[in-house]
């Protein structure tokens, strides 16, 4: 299997989670005082995006928010949907050559 995702694709997974959470405090990016850093490795966040196996949920508590981020691309906040379209990993299925 082969991933067809880019570096950058993976990681608009931080941005979308960033302005998820922006948006539940009706805050512009700019305004928002914390940082995923205090809460979170971003770099999970990036690894879970290249994840190409099996369904899976990771949640976590961030600013007195929970975040639930699915394998199916979609992502919640406090239960929430915010997004459905979340660059996430998807795998082909590359013929066997003999």
């Amino acid at each position: 299997m082969r991933s067809t995702s880019t570096r950058g694709e993976r990681d608009e997974i931080i941005v979308d989670v960033v302005q998820a959470l922006a948006e539940a405090d009706r805050l512009e990016l700019e305004e928002v005082e914390y940082t995923l850093y205090e809460y979170i490795n971003p770099a999970v966040l990036t690894e879970l995006a290249d994840h190409d196996g099996g369904n899976w949920q990771f949640t976590f508590e961030i600013a007195d928010h929970d975040v639930t981020i699915t394998s199916d691309g979609r992502l919640f906040v406090d239960g929430v949907l915010c997004r459905t379209d979340l660059a996430l990993c998807r795998s082909t299925t590359q013929p066997a050559h003999g």
